[in-house]
Parts: C-alpha cells; structure tokens; sequence
C-alpha cells in the first residue's frame, strides 16, 4: 500500500484501521510501519473522529418516543379519508415524518433551537402534500 493509497482509506474510513475493509488493514498497519509520517495525519484524523462523536446530540428517550408517537399519529390521521390514494400515500406520509425525525434530531443540538419535543411539534404541525394533493 502507498501512502497516498493510505491517505484516501484514513479519509473515507477514519482513523480506526480495525474499521477499514479487512483485505487493506495488514497493508495499512504494514504502510504505517514504512512510513511513520503517516502517523500525523492518522493523529488528525482521530482528533476529527473524537469531535464528530463529542458532537453527536444527546437526546433523552423521552422525546424519541414522542417523536415515534407525532408519526404514528401522522400516519394515522393521513390514512383516515384518504381514499384510493391512502394506499400510496401512507408509505410517503411515513418517509416525510422519517425525515422529519432526522431533521429535528440534527437541529437539536444548534444553539437557539427549541427543544426535541417542540422542535417535532413544529414539523409535524407544517403542512403536507400527500399524493392525493391535499394539503394537510
């Protein structure tokens, strides 16, 4: 393995070698062997790992169950008249509140948004388009 080769695996795996596909981690450990100038990037790159777990928010069960109950809920209600298109539209009704769960869990931790909770009544409270073209 070349340091460069080795540079674009520590980029695209992080500094965790054990993580890396297990045909390329003997020629890694081998590379960082041959090469001790590696050790500084592979240093960086654990600092940038560190952070990126330091910064993950931490959010109480509690509003992860109310977020589970604000999509069942959606889906719910959604179905409720939706018709012919409730077969369709239930599945999308599903996948926006999904994506409105990554959504809030993301702006939780920024300075000056609401709480979990509030946050996920704000999105679930926003209006919808389902197939069926209401907007809800």
């Amino acid at each position: 393995m070349t340091p460069d080769s080795f540079r674009r695996l520590l980029d695209a795996w992080g500094a965790d070698i054990s993580r890396w596909p297990e045909d390329r981690q003997a020629a890694a450990r081998a590379c960082l062997e041959a090469h001790p100038d590696l050790l500084v990037p592979l240093a960086r790159a654990a600092a940038l790992d560190a952070a990126l777990l330091n910064t993950a928010p931490q959010i109480p069960d509690r509003e992860v169950a109310a977020a589970i109950a604000a999509v069942g809920h959606r889906l719910k209600t959604s179905r409720q008249g939706a018709g012919r298109a409730g077969r369709i539209g239930w599945p999308l009704a599903a996948l926006a509140g999904a994506a409105a769960i990554l959504l809030a869990i993301g702006l939780h931790g920024l300075p000056g948004t609401a709480d979990g909770a509030a946050m996920m009544t704000l999105l679930f409270d926003s209006d919808l388009i389902l197939l069926d073209g209401a907007v809800r």
